[in-house]
């Protein structure tokens, strides 16, 4: 028992003779780094960046491995911590700067660049060159890693380092929270002009869209409505063809289908959501267009809400069919076995047990759906015809309805955005406020729908 005591009393004595090592080394890159830091901000030497931008990072990086330094000296976890963060802040950097300068001198110039120069640049660039850069922070890395036992770290720090990492990961949370506020905020501040100019009422209520600078200021008006009842039509269309598509999909993937054709088809669905949206636009025009104009009907270009439903429909089935699919996967196999050994069928287990206990995360799934079909631009500027009027059935057949043309919300930023100036410009950012208010209700919408069934 005394013989390996002994070994492990060397072993932690010669590691942390191995930290000392290292402080000593962090300390000389402690003052190289303010050095480097003045040296910029006096110019006497010279990098792409800022005189005062220099000497910032230079002061932060001195101050972060000074500290580190102190803490690896008495052997602190903590600096071990702040050490690896830095170096791996440093290797990001050289990784960066490296891929920027690899792609300047592959496809910087104005002819191809040769097959050879790519390989021997690409040698260069990453193998040699940030190798040899980044060959002392990664072997910083590899010691603190190897040297672990070395360290000490009393419970205190152990709390402390538990609390900054729960506010780290609170500030990752919320930062999408402040995202989407400042969105928000920025939007609906650039749309007071046309709040305060044009009014609500009138932006609102108006079903003749005219802007001023178009057609200069006098006879200028504002009314959303035909935009709104497009955007309203072609989300409808796509939930009433898409929805049925997407739920039947996930149960068949997860409840129905063999492994081998599940691995076949989970893969094409989860493809079409990677497709861009300029390539539905494209479908749409050359391929569903001329089949809908196959309806004689005066007035029928092909283009109008039937097309941009069908669009759409295809656009969000991959959005609904995996998450609806991953709510239905998520429902315990208890459930099952209940129902299948009280003589439920396998129809009636899914319909009666598994849907109903997968119903939030299916609604959760439609409402993104609704919201990716509500917000979608460029396929429907292709598809949908662009007319600024409210769609009205082509003859007497209220079913024509589907073959008129409209405009939705977002394409009517999209279209106008680039020469609109003044009140025109303004409303446009109210068209944005106007997108966030209904995805809000849809969203308030959804939370009532996933509300629980209390027992009657």
């Amino acid at each position: 028992m005394i013989k390996p005591n002994n070994m492990i009393m060397k072993t932690i004595d010669f590691k942390r003779k191995t930290i000392r090592a290292i402080s000593i080394i962090t300390t000389l890159f402690a003052a190289t780094a303010m050095a480097a830091g003045f040296l910029l901000y006096f110019q006497v030497i010279a990098l792409p960046l800022p005189p005062l931008l220099s000497l910032f990072f230079g002061i932060i990086v001195s101050l972060l491995t000074g500290i580190s330094a102190c803490g690896l000296w008495n052997y602190k976890s903590w600096a071990r911590s702040i050490l690896i963060s830095v170096t791996i802040m440093v290797i990001t950097y050289f990784l960066i700067a490296t891929i920027f300068k690899f792609s300047t001198i592959v496809f910087g110039g104005k002819e191809i660049t040769p097959i050879p120069v790519i390989l021997s640049t690409f040698f260069n660039c990453f193998i040699f060159k940030l190798l040899y850069k980044t060959i002392i922070p990664i072997a910083i890395i590899v010691l603190l890693k190897y040297q672990e036992e070395g360290f000490t770290e009393s419970q205190a720090q152990r709390n402390f380092f538990d609390q900054m990492i729960k506010y780290v990961l609170l500030f990752t949370a919320s930062s999408s929270i402040l995202i989407v506020a400042m969105i928000f905020g920025f939007t609906l501040l650039e749309s007071t002009d046309a709040i305060t100019t044009i009014g609500l009422e009138e932006m609102l209520t108006g079903t003749i869209w005219r802007p001023g600078s178009i057609i200069g200021t006098e006879d200028a008006q504002f009314g959303l409505v035909p935009m709104i009842i497009g955007s309203i039509y072609s989300t409808i269309g796509a939930v009433i063809l898409g929805v049925p598509l997407s739920i039947g999909t996930a149960i068949l993937l997860a409840e129905i289908a063999p492994p081998f054709f599940r691995d076949i088809f989970r893969p094409a669905i989860e493809l079409l959501a990677g497709i861009p949206s300029v390539i539905y636009g494209l479908f749409g025009m050359i391929v569903i267009a001329p089949l809908i104009r196959n309806f004689e009907v005066p007035g029928n270009s092909g283009f109008g809400l039937l097309n941009a439903s069908i669009i759409l429909a295809i656009m969000i089935l991959p959005t609904i069919t995996n998450i609806a699919e991953d709510a239905i996967c998520a429902v315990p196999d208890s459930y099952r076995d209940a129902a299948l050994a009280l003589g439920a069928t396998k129809w009636q287990t899914i319909k009666s047990v598994i849907i109903p206990a997968a119903r939030s995360g299916i609604i959760a799934a439609i409402i993104l759906g609704v919201g990716r079909a509500l917000g979608e631009t460029m396929a429907l500027i292709m598809v949908i015809g662009n007319s600024i009027a409210i769609p009205v059935p082509l003859n007497n057949n209220p079913l024509t309805l589907l073959l008129a043309t409209a405009r939705t919300l977002t394409g009517n930023i999209a279209v106008e955005i680039n020469y609109a100036a003044g009140t025109h410009r303004s409303s446009l950012f109210f068209t944005g406020v106007l997108l966030f208010v209904l995805l809000l209700i849809i969203n308030r919408f959804a939370h009532f729908m996933m509300r629980d069934k209390k027992p009657v």
